[in-house]
């Protein structure tokens, strides 16, 4: 995400775009992109049929498609300053989730931001299906969070990938001379009754993970004013602890690097997507190599 060019964000024309728009001029602040590209899909079907019953004045649909470019542009004229990033408006007729993949395959923006509602009333579109087949780093911005890049927090695991998330998040809180928490989860192995893990075995694993964490540290460079926060999970979900540390942290964004899964894993649930299902209240980026991606999917998918 860090120097990221060009932007995509897709809008559904509901409540939820005054609270993504908003956010995505908050962050422009930041990043300074050169291009925005706004996405709107009309639905086909029997819903896109509803919505030009209501405009029985209209006669073509460029007079329709001029209605809500009209209405895009008047949201983002409301939250952007005097001199914003180039701005486009794409529109698009058909499947919501299909139409956004293609855009994206199509424009290839270096990042995409989409709504995650929690509260509002309607689905939308299904952030997992979003995240598994689009090769850029995602930020999913719910319909609750706040204007503010104070505190970030990063769940890692020592890898090359993590040690990414933790950079990137390093440059979005610099601005405000923010605050960035690595979390690592752990576990001790299953317990079964009559043996049990004595205490010092428990030590033993503890003082491992602390060798890992300095080791992630020396390897990758990482500053020393990130705080290292070692969590050891003993029941419930993963993504439980992670929420317990963003409340104590009163984290504004959550970063959670996406690492290439092997195919059988493709379909499977894992980290990344239990932390796109959850709902944290606050903006969750989901960092992707995007080289590393794309040839993942043609590899799974073919060149078509």
């Amino acid at each position: 995400m860090i120097n990221s060019k060009h932007w995509l964000v897709a809008i559904d024309l509901t409540r939820m775009d005054e609270v993504l728009v908003g956010y995505t001029a908050f962050l422009a602040k930041f990043i300074k992109p050169d291009t925005i590209t706004f996405l709107h899909i009309i639905e086909s079907g029997p819903t896109a049929l509803d919505i030009i019953e209501q405009f029985p004045e209209l006669e073509t649909k460029d007079e329709f498609e001029k209605i809500i470019r009209d209405e895009i542009n008047e949201l983002v004229d409301n939250h952007f300053d005097d001199k914003p990033p180039e701005i486009r408006t794409v529109i698009k007729e058909g499947r919501a989730t299909d139409q956004i993949i293609d855009v994206v395959n199509s424009l290839e923006p270096d990042l995409l931001l989409m709504g995650r509602k929690v509260g509002f009333v309607g689905e939308g579109v299904i952030p997992k299906q979003i995240l598994k087949y689009v090769p850029v780093s995602i930020l999913f911005v719910p319909e609750n969070c706040r204007y503010s890049l104070k505190k970030a927090l990063v769940p890692v695991d020592f890898s090359e990938q993590s040690a990414k998330g933790i950079k990137t998040a390093l440059e979005l809180v610099k601005p405000e001379g923010g605050e960035v928490t690595a979390q690592h989860i752990y576990q001790y192995r299953a317990q079964f009754f009559p043996y049990m893990l004595s205490e010092e075995e428990k030590k033993k694993v503890d003082r491992e993970i602390e060798k890992k964490k300095e080791n992630f540290i020396g390897k990758f460079d990482i500053p020393s004013g990130v705080e290292f926060k070692l969590s050891r999970h003993s029941d419930g979900k993963l993504a439980d602890t992670v929420y317990s540390e963003v409340i104590g942290q009163q984290s504004d964004i959550l970063i959670v690097a996406s690492k290439v899964k092997k195919l059988p894993n493709l379909m499977r649930h894992n980290f990344t997507d239990k932390m796109v299902n959850y709902s944290f209240g606050i903006p969750v980026l989901i960092q992707k190599n995007r080289e590393r991606y794309q040839k993942f999917l043609q590899s799974v998918f073919g060149n078509s």
